[in-house]
């Protein structure tokens, strides 16, 4: 019985070398082929012949005696033929497991040396000669001893530590790619050569994220060549290992680069868009939502943001008792008809968007001659809940500075200014609305005209 326990601990530790050296052997995207072939022929190469063989052995009737003599013997002698059954039975599972194991592992290694590289290759043969030469001994002694029913057993004393060593020879590991080359010739303007390099390191690893980034950051920048860079960007998205957060990480650098280098609002607002395309739901698309939400709506408006503006005085100082500005030309009538379209676009999007309805008002004041309709967006503002008060002080100040410059409304530009100093006490507004009233007084007595 002991021996019988003996050989089948033996028997199955082939089995497992055989296993585990084809997992090793092929592990990634070839295992699961390889894991169903290996069932399969565990069944045929292992499990059948040892069914036929207890079958053969155990005698099933007087015409089909037990093939081995020695359970035949013990049978006939009437004694307890278990023992010798299951010896024999230990010993055909020994020889069988032994040859299938070295079978297996041969086969699995001539086949995955022929899909490896040339320079792998010759490591492969290199370690074939060294395992050979070094087991040959062991292994002659063991077919000495045994004959040819050990032969197994010597195959796979030579094989079992080949297939062990050449997993790492088959499927080394990937060092992380080292793009230190590339930033040193960033560094040093020499913009191609740290492209080539980039290019160099994504070929050893083909889904590295921040190298292809590296990569369109460069087209972007230096080469000014957003197309190239919208093109490798998007290829980063269409990667499968690409993760969530880095998605919304290389689209919003792809739509910062239309802003920065193309003033492109509209393709900035697509490569955002595709954020809430790809990951709907998320955090990461709410975010994006609201980055589109602050864009201006076209190309001219981003362009009127970007230039750089006079700071407006505030609206009850001196700069009313200047003389009104001559007339502007059509060309700047036509400039300003088009930002307050912009505006307005701005302003259907996002109705609680207060600079641009501040500039709207402006414009309807200043630049087209509409009081009425500037007065009406000022109104609006005022009404918006959780303002600053200096900032309601200062549109306040403002109502009154058009009613007297451009509606010659004197009763509703005082009314204001009390406003002012009721709700705005020890303030600078304050001080300004009740400098302002004395001097309209004092013209108003005089008779004088305000401009």
């Amino acid at each position: 019985m002991m021996t019988f326990v003996w050989l089948l601990l033996f028997s199955a530790g082939f089995v497992a070398a055989a296993w585990l050296g084809t997992y090793r052997l092929t592990r990634g995207r070839t295992w699961p082929h390889a894991r169903r072939w290996l069932v399969g022929w565990s069944i045929k190469g292992l499990a059948v012949p040892m069914v036929l063989w207890m079958l053969m052995n155990i005698g099933v009737s007087w015409q089909l005696q037990p093939f081995m003599p020695e359970i035949q013997m013990a049978q006939n002698s009437g004694g307890d033929w278990l023992d010798e059954f299951l010896r024999v039975v230990g010993i055909g599972l020994f020889i069988t497991s032994s040859y299938w194991a070295a079978s297996t592992l041969g086969w699995v290694l001539a086949r995955v040396q022929d899909d490896i590289e040339e320079e792998a290759r010759k490591d492969f043969k290199a370690l074939c000669w060294t395992c050979s030469l070094a087991m040959a001994v062991p292994a002659l002694i063991i077919l000495g001893l045994g004959g040819l029913p050990a032969l197994g057993l010597g195959a796979a004393a030579i094989l079992v530590p080949l297939a062990g060593y050449a997993p790492a020879l088959l499927n080394p590991k990937k060092l992380p790619p080292i793009y230190a080359r590339a930033l040193a010739r960033l560094k040093f303007g020499k913009y191609t050569e740290a492209e080539w390099e980039i290019i160099r390191e994504l070929e050893r690893c083909e889904d590295d994220f921040e190298g292809w980034m590296m990569l369109a950051e460069l087209y972007a920048n230096q080469f000014h060549d957003l197309a190239e860079a919208e093109h490798t960007v998007l290829g980063i998205c269409a990667q499968p290992t690409v993760t969530a957060s880095q998605l919304s990480v290389a689209l919003h650098k792809l739509a910062e680069w239309h802003l920065k280098h193309g003033g492109d609002p509209v393709a900035a607002r697509r490569a955002l868009q595709t954020i809430c395309d790809r990951l709907p739901g998320t955090h990461l698309a709410r975010m994006a939502r609201l980055r589109m939400n602050q864009l201006p709506a076209s190309a001219v408006e981003f362009r009127q943001q970007q230039a750089p503006r006079p700071l407006p005085l505030p609206a009850l100082g001196d700069s009313l008792d200047a003389e009104p500005a001559p007339a502007e030309s059509k060309l700047e009538k036509e400039d300003a008809v088009a930002a307050a379209n912009a505006c307005v676009g701005t302003l259907k999007q996002n109705p609680n968007n207060v600079p641009a309805r501040e500039r709207l008002a402006r414009l309807f004041a200043e630049r087209l001659q509409q009081p009425d309709l500037a007065v009406e967006q000022i109104t609006l503002l005022l009404n918006m809940p959780e303002q600053p008060e200096a900032q309601r002080a200062e549109w306040l100040g403002l109502l009154a500075a058009w009613q007297i410059k451009y509606r010659q409304d004197f009763e509703a530009a005082r009314s204001i200014l009390e406003r002012i100093i009721r709700e705005f006490p020890k303030t600078p507004q304050a001080l300004a609305a009740q400098r302002r009233m004395q001097l309209l007084d004092a013209e108003l007595r005089g008779g004088g005209v305000m401009e």
